[in-house]
């Protein structure tokens, strides 16, 4: 007899219909189209936007339309929740534009996304609404990548590269309104973002006063509008297109001149014309009273969602095992409903959970009697290549049900059309960071927020029903959110952004959530270290040169000391590579045929070499489809590595570099110029064979994808420290003990000046 799993019904229907609503409708709406657009030439854009009209319409907010409009205008500061599908987040940002909240050619609204994939897709399906090509009056920005012109309107980005631009542009100017998305997720850069743009909004708000002071004086009104000579209309100042624009109204033609009165502030020079800041923060599971009060008491907006009914289930008994809880909830759901009542989505930790999920699920369909309908794992998660990826997009053939498992990508970065069922495993990985250890990725409980956004995906399109691997107790267990990025990880790039940005004092900056003493401490420290800031804490000629670059600052330091070292291609390339999560796609059923196609470029002197081969094998074959599966090479990825080289090339080269000044041979130059960088990233081999970190000494085991795994070097250096089971060293390289003392005299010229005898193989 096989095993099952019993659940309880709640009898209640997903968590997120107990939000209180004061906007929207919640009847339900005709599904959202399932086919893709097909690519448009220039005279198709209008009609694609007219066909989309329609569904606009449907979508819940946008009842809520003139009630969202009336509270941005009355308010800076603006908290919105709105049910998953609701549409706020390609549906605002529109209705903003519409309403003149932007000026082309002038102002932009910027809407952040947590993720790239999120702000590539959304930016993508708005540019179909407003009916434009993608990168005119909608486009997006993210590392390494800009589709978007001085043009645009609607700017969908990364948080981190709105951050940068706070760099070049310490008031954004050029914004209007900033959108923040999923907001709940509390990324890292999304929690600086916040206190930067609540510094912002208070210094464009003393600016504005100043306008409107100098606007009295004058015997005229300003709001972020000029009068016209011997007029009484306020028009917008729009002097490099020489255009006027009224809401609700077309301006004169015959009044053109305007009369302009200049405000010059101490601080930032030429202010004319500068209005507050609007800022919107947004999410469907949000802790709203608490960004509510950080924004000074910022009005909460409710919008009711097109989320059908989901009714939840819970485990009578705790699983000893989630990974078999999954397996067989799902071989139940398969096998006691019609295939046509949807697919599975099943919420797992990580690539390797979901690799043995898939081997339990192929295993025990392969004895599934004729009348059973066909069974379809698809995985999907950040290693898997683009080609796996979009099986999870195509619907399923007659007689057939798709079992995708996926990680928490799919919570809120992108949407999985067909999905009815919901297996959430309680569980996800979480990244965190100790000083003395490194990076940690552990499988820890999810939220209750989370919760809520995986049971949400059953209910995108029908009523759906979502099964937890968990008790009901143990679900009122949970915390309500997650612990933010920010108190659990490294933040030497974020203090490097705040000192270039002019925030000198980190310690008292507005966090909202503020990270440890310890944390900030070490931070600090490491950029003394890489010379990035001074005795007295200051930012340095060379650390103002690395905020240049969207590199965590031992890439930075790296590609500065590649100059005069010669070997400032190489530096690039394999920074580039470094950017990325896995070069190698290593299938479950194939890792020996795998791991022998990786031998053609691995390099004995480690992980770095080894990489740049693959780069110079992958350029000469010119990425070709059958190489990259013969070898097993990550194509996608690779694609990518291409881009960021080319962006890094076009920084280095506009800061003065020579980005073909090359080490040719020579590739210990390579290594030693990494060390200049990641000296704090080094382990000595001890006489039992193991090896232990010079800063903090640690326990260290070389990562067994290694290029240099098993083997015995006198010392070695990492791109970074990972702690699962136990402290993994990953992009490991050998070194010579003294490239490190030159790399670092201060901090281990003595500890390395002694002679060691170290075993070898």
């Amino acid at each position: 007899m096989v095993r099952k799993i019993v659940f309880s019904d709640t009898g209640n229907a997903t968590d997120a219909d107990a939000l209180p609503h004061n906007l929207g409708a919640e009847e339900p709406v005709p599904k959202e189209t399932k086919g893709k657009f097909k690519k448009s030439n220039q005279r198709d854009y209008k009609a694609v936007a007219q066909n989309l009209k329609q569904q606009r319409q449907d979508l819940p907010i946008f009842s809520a339309r003139n009630a969202i409009i009336r509270e941005v205008r009355k308010h800076n500061s603006l908290i919105i929740v709105g049910e998953t599908g609701s549409g706020k987040t390609t549906q605002i940002p529109q209705y903003l534009l519409e309403s003149g909240f932007t000026i082309y050619g002038q102002t932009a609204i910027a809407i952040t996304q947590p993720r790239r994939v999120a702000a590539t897709s959304i930016a993508k399906r708005v540019s179909e609404e407003v009916g434009t090509p993608l990168g005119a009056r909608v486009g997006y920005t993210i590392r390494f990548e800009d589709c978007s012109s001085d043009k645009t309107q609607l700017k969908f980005c990364t948080d981190g590269l709105l951050l940068r631009e706070i760099l070049s542009d310490p008031l954004l100017r050029r914004y209007s309104v900033v959108i923040l998305d999923e907001a709940h997720e509390r990324t890292l850069r999304t929690d600086i973002l916040l206190g930067m743009l609540k510094g912002i909004q208070k210094e464009r708000a003393r600016i504005a006063q100043l306008n409107r002071d100098s606007a009295a004086q004058n015997g005229q009104s300003f709001d972020g509008w000029h009068a016209h000579k011997g007029g009484e209309k306020l028009h917008r100042d729009h002097r490099s297109s020489g255009s006027h624009v009224v809401f609700g109204e077309s301006p004169d033609p015959e009044q053109k001149e305007s009369t302009v009165f200049t405000v010059i502030d101490d601080a930032h020079g030429d202010v004319t014309g500068i209005q507050d800041l609007k800022v919107i923060v947004m999410s469907a599971t949000l802790d709203a009273e608490r960004f509510s009060e950080y924004f000074g008491g910022a009005p909460i907006l409710y919008v009711a969602g097109r989320q059908f009914p989901v009714t939840t289930y819970y485990t009578t008994t705790p699983q000893s095992d989630y990974l078999d809880a999954a397996h067989l909830t799902a071989l139940q759901i398969h096998t006691e409903t019609p295939s046509n009542s949807g697919d599975v989505l099943v919420f797992l930790s990580g690539q390797e959970d979901i690799e043995n999920v898939e081997r339990l699920l192929r295993e025990s369909t392969a004895s599934f009697p004729p009348e059973v309908p066909h069974l379809l794992p698809c995985p999907i998660f950040a290693a898997l290549p683009q080609s796996q990826q979009s099986r999870v997009f195509d619907p399923a053939p007659e007689f057939s049900r798709k079992i995708i498992l996926a990680t928490n990508i799919a919570e809120t970065s992108l949407t999985i059309p067909g999905i009815r069922h919901v297996i959430d495993s309680g569980v996800h990985k979480v990244r965190g960071f100790d000083p003395r250890v490194g990076e940690s990725l552990l499988v820890e409980p999810i939220s209750q927020s989370s919760a809520r956004q995986r049971a949400g995906r059953a209910g995108r399109e029908a009523p759906g029903y979502c099964y937890r691997l968990y008790t009901e107790a143990d679900f009122a267990q949970l915390p309500e959110d997650s612990v933010p990025e920010i108190k659990r990880c490294q933040l030497s790039m974020v203090v490097l952004q705040l000192k270039a940005a002019g925030v000198h004092d980190i310690m008292a900056f507005d966090f909202m959530d503020r990270p440890s003493k310890k944390a900030l401490k070490h931070a600090l420290l490491e950029l003394y270290a890489l010379e990035a800031l001074d005795d007295k804490g200051e930012l340095t000629k060379l650390g103002r040169w690395m905020s240049e670059f969207p590199l965590e600052p031992s890439y930075s330091k790296v590609v500065y000391a590649s100059q005069k070292a010669h070997c400032t291609r190489e530096a690039i390339d394999i920074v580039s590579l470094l950017s990325v999560d896995s070069l190698f796609f290593i299938p479950a059923d194939k890792r020996e045929e795998s791991n022998a196609a990786q031998m053609t470029f691995r390099s004995a002197d480690g992980d770095h070499l080894t990489y740049l081969n693959l780069l110079r094998a992958y350029v000469k074959v010119n990425g070709d489809k059958e190489w990259c599966q013969e070898h097993f090479v990550n194509r996608r990825n690779m694609r990518h590595v291409l881009d960021v080289r080319q962006q890094l090339t076009r920084l280095c080269t506009r800061l003065g570099m020579d980005t073909e000044r090359s080490c040719n041979t020579d590739l210990d130059t390579v290594l030693k110029c990494f060390l200049s960088g990641f000296f704090h990233n080094c382990a000595l081999l001890q006489p039992d064979g193991s090896y232990r970190s010079l800063n903090g000494s640690q326990a260290v085991h070389i990562h067994p994808g290694s290029s240099i795994f098993g083997k015995k070097i006198p010392a070695i250096f990492y791109d970074q420290l990972v702690f699962t089971n136990k402290l993994h060293a990953r992009a490991v390289s050998a070194a010579d003990p003294l490239w490190i003392a030159q790399a670092a005299p201060k901090l281990y010229g003595r500890l390395l000046s002694s002679t060691v005898n170290y075993p070898t193989n």
